[in-house]
């Protein structure tokens, strides 16, 4: 496929070895000699700007940078440049007074701006009829913008045109500062409406991948996206349809992400199958609530996400392929119900290997029917578990729960991070009896039944950021007393901030002494089984 447009200009002459060797001995600019494919693929790395100052350099060079395949229109960077060429040092004489230097700032920003719509309308002038790599245009659009209109245009050019991987980011979350430097700022304003793009039936015919950054959009009004594999929507507003809808217009979409962008209530819900393999699903919300239920049928899926801080009703069928699921719930209080609805969705995700739970996951897994459900229908096909852990007692029941609903479990990875709890004192007639016990006398009461992953799987245990709390030690202890083919028990801790004092480097390093010598006097059920502590910089997280 081509991927460059050529036009008059270039120079296609080839040079021989010993004409270079003549030229580097007499000083002769052999540069200029090198085929334009070679000065391409060297151009390729450097930013548009010097694309443009090289066109000024060389007349060979002039319309060199109408041919680049790669292009980055960042309207923040670009503006920048321009307002400090046009302000290079300021001085105490050029600003007599503040009025008159936010009006020269002004007029510099306005005039910069102009400018950048110059500088891509004509861009997409030289490039029509070209097959683009990769095309990004980032812009803050406004409805009192000078070149707003011309946006739209520029949506349309670039729908339609030979392009393989699209971005538009019109995102406008904070002012943004153009310029700078001793003291003088000039800033935007802040739009909150995000852009519109443009009603039109497009149907791009090589584009495969397509970022979107704060915009809505009508589906329904778009044509067939046909080559399209991966979408991402960023703080995007799908005003109509359902993602059946949505990804029935794109056949050979794999991949769709989606992070805090708003949808229909009912947009998970479909009965046709989908076909994608990735899909990533981050703080979404309906226009009234962070919730949602989600029906969807995606027998071709590998990866799965699900962030968020509540979970609805949630049903991913037949996902018999599935390799890797994560389920980050963070909600600041527990509904009963939600166990019930966590312990659904992990039985649909049977087949999956690898699932990774948050702590709030943990806290509501054991409540109401969930437990129960999981222990008639073990997940077979669980080997790995990555947990993101906040050191709290309501988290043990939800650790032992998985560990008895996952018979071959091989390797248990273990992220402690700074303590949560989950509100249940609002609901104090409400808190459930699985929940009523003593922290450190939990794991005694677990040793029967005997759980049948650690008599038989479980061979690899990591814990990160490990403190030496009292909660950590005794479900090492467990641990240790009931993996009977256990092999290697690693144990990360975070450092000290090397700001800190030699003697609180001391203290430190005393402590984690006395918990390495507390994790090397366990008793263990295997001998072999390695027992190792170090620094959390030398690990690799993977929860």
């Amino acid at each position: 496929m081509e991927t460059t447009c050529r036009r008059q200009g270039s120079s296609n002459r080839s040079i021989s070895k010993q004409e270079i060797r003549c030229n580097m001995s007499d000083g002769t600019d052999y540069i200029s000699y090198l085929p334009s494919e070679v000065l391409l693929h060297i151009f390729y790395f450097l930013p548009l700007k010097y694309w443009v100052i090289m066109s000024l350099v060389s007349k060979q060079w002039k319309y060199l940078w109408t041919q680049i395949s790669i292009l980055n229109l960042d309207e923040d960077e670009l503006v920048t440049n321009m307002i400090r060429k046009t302000i290079p040092r300021p001085s105490c004489t050029m600003f007599p007074n503040h009025h008159n230097r936010y009006q020269r700032l002004q007029h510099a920003l306005h005039a910069a701006r102009r400018q950048f719509a110059a500088m891509v309308n004509r861009i997409l002038l030289f490039h029509s009829g070209c097959t683009i790599e990769n095309f990004r245009l980032a812009c803050r659009h406004g409805t009192q913008e000078a070149y707003g209109p011309m946006v739209d245009k520029w949506v349309q050019f670039c729908m339609t045109s030979n392009i393989i991987e699209l971005e538009f980011n019109f995102s406008s979350g904070m002012p943004q500062s153009y310029y700078n430097r001793d003291g003088l700022v000039v800033r935007r304003d802040t739009y909150f409406q995000p852009y519109a793009l443009p009603r039109h039936a497009f149907e791009p015919k090589i584009l495969k991948i397509l970022n979107l950054n704060f915009c809505k959009f009508e589906a329904s009004s778009f044509g067939t996206f046909r080559s399209l594999q991966r979408l991402s929507l960023i703080h995007v507003e799908i005003l109509d349809c359902s993602i059946g809808d949505l990804v029935s217009k794109c056949s050979a979409l794999e991949d769709l992400s989606m992070k805090h962008c708003f949808q229909p209530d009912k947009f998970f819900i479909c009965g046709q199958e989908l076909k994608i393999k990735s899909f990533c699903l981050v703080h979404c919300m309906t226009e009234n609530w962070a919730k949602f239920p989600i029906d969807i049928t995606t027998p071709d899926l590998l990866t799965l996400t699900i962030v968020g801080s509540y979970l609805m009703s949630t049903s991913v069928k037949r996902a018999t392929k599935l390799l890797d699921v994560r389920v980050d719930i963070a909600q600041g209080f527990a509904d009963h119900a939600q166990g019930n609805f966590l312990a659904s969705l992990l039985l649909d995700l049977y087949h999956c290997p690898t699932i990774a739970l948050s702590s709030c996951c943990l806290q509501v897994l054991p409540i109401g029917d969930g437990l129960r459900r999981l222990m008639q229908l073990p997940l077979q096909n669980l080997k790995h578990i990555r947990l993101k852990l906040r050191s709290v007692k309501e988290e043990l029941p939800g650790i032992s729960c998985l560990l008895r609903s996952s018979p071959k479990l091989e390797r248990l990875y273990l992220n402690v991070d700074m303590p949560l709890e989950v509100e249940w004192d609002a609901y104090l007639d409400m808190i459930p009896h699985v929940f009523e016990f003593e922290a450190q006398s939990y794991w005694e009461s677990q040793s029967e039944p005997p759980i049948p992953c650690l008599q038989n799987c479980l061979k690899k245990v990591n814990i990160y950021g490990f403190t030496g709390k009292s909660i950590e030690m005794e479900m090492i202890k467990y641990l240790l007393e009931n993996a009977i083919v256990l092999e290697k028990l690693n144990v990360y801790y975070y450092g000290l901030h090397p700001a800190a004092s030699g003697q609180q480097h001391l203290n430190y390093k005393w402590v984690q002494f006395r918990n390495l010598v507390s994790l090397m006097t366990l008793p263990k059920a295997r001998s072999q089984a390695r027992v190792k502590m170090s620094r959390l910089r030398d690990a690799v997280i993977l929860c």
